[in-house]
């Protein structure tokens, strides 16, 4: 799996190359299992290379769901704490089954400044991270709730099914269960979606 991280990064210098092979370690996560904790130093980056990580901040009960982390992709704020030698001010948490590969921090910094295939992947990673965040920030400030709700749910579909529970959509969304059950059963009376017991299925003429 390095040797696929190493073409799929475009990595050419050949030092870095070895170095990988002789530093970097690779390790499988299940559903549910925590990667990043809030307030825990960061020791190694990790970079997804198969699944999905869901990065998120978390405020007495409620979740703010920062960014989805896929494959070739490094969480941002970790990355930036291994630069700063601080503590991550996110979650990062399993939702799809996944295999990391994990860099200590120390070298994560130095190959910045001796690769420039490295620092042009660290570049992209921050480039895209801001981006992503510019587009959550307009969402917040000018989409409705409900709006927001829907296309979260069409995003999470598996063949227009939902698994979620309200408490889970509302902290994901950083809402209360009553304003996700309410807006829920606006949708479903505007008929794009029918709520089930268990999952929530969206409707084709949505």
């Amino acid at each position: 799996m390095i040797e696929n991280f190493i073409n799929q990064l475009g990595i050419t210098e050949e030092a870095l190359q070895n170095e990988l092979r002789e530093i970097a370690s690779i390790s499988t996560h299940q559903k549910g299992e925590f990667i990043i904790k809030n307030n825990q130093y960061i020791k190694v980056l990790k970079i997804v290379l198969k699944g999905k990580v869901r990065v998120y901040q978390e405020n007495e009960d409620r979740e703010i769901l920062i960014y989805y982390l896929n494959a070739m992709e490094a969480c941002t704020l970790s990355l930036s704490a291994c630069f700063e030698d601080c503590k991550s001010t996110v979650n990062a948490i399993v939702e799809e089954e996944c295999t990391l590969i994990n860099i200590p921090v120390r070298f994560v910094r130095d190959w910045n400044f001796k690769y420039k295939s490295w620092n042009t992947f660290t570049t992209k990673t921050f480039r895209e991270s801001y981006n992503h965040l510019i587009n959550q920030y307009a969402n917040l400030a000018f989409q409705p709730l409900k709006d927001r709700l829907f296309d979260y749910l069409l995003a999470k579909a598996d063949n227009n099914i939902v698994k979620k529970s309200h408490q889970e959509l509302a902290r994901e969304l950083g809402t209360t269960r009553e304003v996700i059950s309410r807006l829920l059963k606006k949708l479903e009376k505007n008929k794009q979606l029918h709520l089930g017991q268990k999952e929530i299925v969206l409707l084709n003429n949505s």
